[in-house]
């Protein structure tokens, strides 16, 4: 019967691609290689909202809102495993993985952040507060190196980075008229975030100094932020489907992929990431998938 469903949902996407999709925009030096699931990997994904990766098991991990589960993926696609976490997974919506193989996931439908321990089967539900009280409202997550947490306040818009007993110890915030941070991702030269209504990315050491504001330019409606292993920034266009790469000085290398559900085309995109092999992973609640593109 999943079988069938999958089957059934790769032909309505596929009618819905020639009726809906239009011409794809140059793709530059990236291409299409795979997909999330892959046909034959016997799971439909409803609303993947991200995507992360285990680079000691090479598996991808894809957060489905819409059926409010996690499932992972072996490097060619094929099912590894999609579980609900006994039930408590509520239209999920951003997850990490800590060093030691538990998970933070954001889920959105009780406001919590949940901490959970696959092997040992716990599950553990946090509220994340201010200071003075004030909730915050999670919208992404993610672990550095160290195994520091760091949340993104949907609310006030700042990247939080979290002591040991999920306290607020530093805020990441933006300058004069700051609308707030929909997207942020850790590097080794420090935190990077995108102010999604003016168009800015901001680059901070881990200490919170703010080192650069960089300008973009050419964007109608940015949603996800990545950088490569050289530098290059890349900002997904949720409204046009584009994602654009620009240098550290702001300035528009190129662009590739369009709007559509065809490969190399993203309908309704939420997150991007750069897998253990340099392939970008594009997040496509809109087609249900994640795209995997290579050069």
């Amino acid at each position: 019967m999943k079988h069938l469903k999958h089957f059934l949902f790769m032909i309505t996407a596929g009618l819905l691609s020639l009726a809906l999709a239009g011409p794809a925009i140059a793709e530059g030096p990236w291409k299409f290689s795979q997909q999330l699931p892959a046909r034959d990997a016997g799971i439909v994904l409803e609303r993947p909202m991200a995507v992360t990766i285990d680079e000691q098991t090479r598996r991808y991990y894809v957060v489905d809102a819409g059926r409010s589960q996690l499932v992972s993926f072996n490097q060619d696609g094929t099912l590894h495993a999609a579980f609900n976490a006994g039930g408590r997974l509520d239209r999920p919506i951003a997850m990490a993985r800590s060093r030691n193989g538990t998970l933070w996931v954001v889920n959105r439908g009780t406001n919590e952040l949940l901490h959970i321990n696959v092997a040992r089967q716990e599950v553990n539900g946090y509220s994340i507060n201010y200071p003075d009280g004030t909730p915050a409202f999670p919208a992404g997550v993610a672990v550095d190196e160290k195994d520091r947490l760091f949340i993104l306040d949907g609310k006030r818009g700042a990247v939080l980075l979290m002591d040991d007993n999920l306290k607020i110890s530093r805020q990441f915030a933006g300058e004069n008229n700051f609308q707030g941070f929909n997207d942020f991702v850790l590097k080794p030269d420090g935190l990077w975030a995108l102010e999604a209504s003016a168009r800015k990315v901001y680059h901070f050491s881990m200490d919170g100094t703010l080192v650069k504001v960089i300008q973009l330019s050419g964007l109608e409606f940015p949603v996800a932020l990545e950088l490569d292993a050289g530098g290059q920034i890349y900002v997904l266009d949720r409204r046009t489907g584009v994602i654009t790469a620009f240098g550290r000085d702001g300035a528009k290398r190129f662009d590739f992929l369009g709007k559509g559900k065809r490969h190399g085309q993203v309908w309704n995109g939420t997150d991007l990431l750069f897998d253990w092999s340099g392939r970008l992973c594009v997040a496509d609640e809109g087609s249900g998938q994640i795209e995997i593109l290579t050069r």
